[in-house]
């Protein structure tokens, strides 16, 4: 068993470090979440990961009086005081409905706001698990890290003895100044649609309407995905996109061309068919967002976009797709996804995988390669094998 490497970000939240030579990715000791990442040709201060610009604290020091207080009260509150880059949605994406709110629940579920037990089997491996008593959850996620890329793999088991539907999202977050002038991105994405709802102050897509990769129709035009929010540019929005039916594996890669390197992840499309853009940029004035944050997420998973569960039994395909996932009585499912950083590159292009390969490609041909040292696999989905898919 090696020795875990503890440590503190720069806004004093614990982490434990792991990674080799290549790479190396910060845990959140509290809640899970990804929280930085180092690797060869990346500056250190230019962490991509989402660091919000309040207080960070760590959930188990989190009360109710300080929810109400310094971060909007629940269900969101507790949530937003501990938040960090990548963190996960489960059982809930979305907020609680206004009984399960009142029963305990938080927006986005209770993993992500609790404290995580680690293990580190391996000097490149670390292992957290949580146990979430009020949605009858137990979850781990193994990270595994091999060279600049790192494989991982979560399980979630029901303590029920009986099917359920849930959400599981993985909540992709990045920051300035990776999220801010010279951000690009790209995904294999096809058919999507705007939010059914407005999402308030500042938004400024049109709700509830569907577009195609990588646009989403403003009030005043379209907004392309593929590149930052710029000038004095305000938003509060979320657009939701299916993966393209003819792939295997979903993908989305985002980098910065200032800064030099790129970030991807890829997945298997059978267990998570959607991904999520979601954009805060200076328009929640209530506390704690101040119009002070800036942020784009990359949100990949079950649903389509965060909502109370019932609005999506309500709404259960969407293009053909599940909008939700169905856990079996008493069964464990698991999904294996795969991380990786392009340094050094000073040019946008898409994903390709080939031989145990990750490709970043552009017009002239391959930009930069990773090894990927594992398959991404996942448990089988019934509802997906059986999916009547608008093409």
């Amino acid at each position: 068993m090696a020795n875990m490497k503890r440590d503190f970000l720069p806004n004093g939240r614990k982490v434990i470090w792991v990674g080799s030579q290549g790479l190396q990715i910060a845990l959140a000791a509290e809640g899970g979440h990804i929280a930085a990442l180092r690797a060869e040709g990346i500056n250190e201060k230019s962490n991509p990961y989402w660091q919000p610009p309040w207080p960070s604290l760590e959930p188990s020091s989190v009360t109710s009086a300080i929810v109400n207080q310094g971060y909007g009260g629940p269900p969101e509150g507790k949530l937003l005081a501990s938040i960090l880059g990548h963190s996960l949605a489960l059982d809930l994406y979305g907020a609680p409905s206004i009984e399960e709110a009142a029963a305990g629940f938080v927006t986005h579920g209770q993993v992500a706001v609790q404290p995580w037990a680690w293990r580190q089997p391996e000097e490149n491996s670390l292992i957290g698990e949580c146990l979430d008593s009020l949605g009858e959850l137990k979850f781990s996620r193994h990270i595994n890290v091999i060279g600049c890329s790192a494989v991982i793999e979560e399980r979630v088991e029901n303590l029920r003895r009986c099917d359920r539907p849930i959400g599981w999202q993985q909540h992709v977050s990045f920051g300035p100044p990776f999220c801010e002038d010279g951000f690009w991105a790209s995904a294999n994405c096809d058919r999507g649609t705007t939010h059914p709802q407005s999402f308030g102050t500042g938004a400024s897509l049109v709700p509830n309407t569907e577009t195609q990769w990588p646009l989403a129709p403003q009030k005043d035009g379209e907004r392309d995905y593929r590149e930052p929010l710029t000038g004095d540019a305000q938003s509060n929005d979320f657009s939701g996109f299916r993966i393209r039916p003819s792939d295997e594996f979903g993908n989305f890669v985002a980098g910065n061309k200032r800064l030099r390197f790129a970030v991807f992840y890829l997945w298997p499309r059978c267990f998570f068919p959607w991904l999520g853009i979601w954009d805060e940029r200076h328009a929640r004035s209530e506390k704690p967002w101040c119009k002070e944050v800036s942020v784009r997420a990359f949100e990949f998973g079950a649903s389509p976009y965060p909502d109370v569960r019932r609005n999506l039994l309500l709404r259960p395909r969407l293009f053909g797709v599940p909008t939700y996932l169905t856990l079996p009585a008493s069964q464990t499912f698991w999904v294996r996804y795969a991380m990786g950083v392009f340094a050094g590159i000073s040019e946008s292009g898409d994903l390709s995988l080939s031989g145990g390969k990750v490709s970043l490609l552009g017009p002239p041909g391959a930009i930069a390669q990773v090894d990927l040292p594992e398959i991404c696999a996942s448990s089988t989905r019934e509802e997906m094998n059986t999916a009547n898919e608008d093409l």
